[in-house]
């Protein structure tokens, strides 16, 4: 059994307190909070913070994966690919919608950050591939039953209906309630996967 010591279980908690304290603040603000704001929020000192992460960018991507959780916990989907067509759309639509709830801020700063850097471009982009997997899964034989092209427009399709700034334009811009966007997702995705047939 594993014996963590004083000074490692204090070095734990203070890193978990950082790590509250840069996602409470940039929820709050929308912002990247500047250094000194996590430090005083987690009540640890400036020099501290630099002593748990290298850099603001390690900062901010280990926020990122600590909402997300153990492989991308949050975006896990009960009975992928089970089911039938509405209940499969529902099971997607109600992860994504939950998740940007609570990843929004930190994948807005993402977003804009991710041209200048490369660990934050590196972590939106595996986020993606993951999402796209799932979405995969989830309508294997919808997605089965098209010819390649429509298959591969359809995963467009459905990748951008997901992204954070699709469901900002509709929970800002629109000022939509959750229910009205989980209806307007829901009819996008049967769009995308509708063959003449369905």
């Amino acid at each position: 059994m594993d014996v963590i010591d004083g000074r490692t279980a204090r070095r734990n908690r203070n890193r978990d307190a950082v790590l509250d304290a840069m996602i409470e603040l940039t929820t709050e603000t929308g912002e990247e909070p500047p250094i000194e704001a996590v430090a005083e929020r987690a009540g640890v000192s400036y020099r501290a913070v630099y002593r748990y992460f290298d850099d603001r960018t390690d900062l901010m991507v280990s926020a990122i994966k600590q909402i997300m959780g153990e492989g991308y916990a949050i975006l896990h989907i009960d009975g992928l690919g089970e089911g039938p067509l509405d209940i499969r759309i529902a099971r997607l639509v109600e992860t994504f919608v939950r998740a940007h709830r609570d990843l929004g801020p930190l994948t807005r700063l993402a977003v804009r950050l991710r041209a200048s850097d490369p660990a934050v471009a590196e972590l939106h982009d595996d986020v993606r591939r993951y999402s796209r997997r799932q979405v995969e899964t989830q309508f294997t034989p919808e997605l089965a039953e098209l010819d390649p092209d429509e298959r591969h427009l359809a995963l467009v399709g459905i990748g951008a209906t997901l992204q954070v700034e699709s469901l900002d334009y509709l929970s800002s811009h629109e000022q939509l309630d959750e229910e009205s966007i989980i209806s307007i997702l829901t009819r996008q995705i049967k769009t995308h996967l509708a063959t003449p047939e369905r």
